[in-house]
C-alpha cells in the first residue's frame, strides 16, 4: 500500500471505490407528449380569460 501522498496524478489506489457503477435504474424524463399538454393546457386558460375579458369590455357579460 502506498504511503499517503506518494500516489502520481492520474492514479488511483486499488481500494477506493468507482462512481461510475450502474445505480440499478435509468432516469427517464416524461412521455414526449407531456410538454405539449402542459402548454396547450395554459393557452387554453389563457385563451378564457381573454374572452372573459373582451365580454366584460363589449358588455356582453355582466
Amino acid at each position: 500500500m502506498p504511503a499517503s501522498g506518494n500516489l502520481q496524478p492520474g492514479e488511483t489506489p486499488p481500494e477506493s471505490d468507482q462512481v461510475s457503477a450502474p445505480q440499478g435504474h435509468e432516469e427517464h424524463g416524461p412521455p414526449r407528449g407531456t410538454h405539449w399538454m402542459w402548454v396547450v393546457g395554459i393557452l387554453v386558460v389563457a385563451g378564457l380569460f381573454v374572452v372573459m375579458f373582451v365580454g366584460y369590455a363589449a358588455g356582453l357579460l355582466d
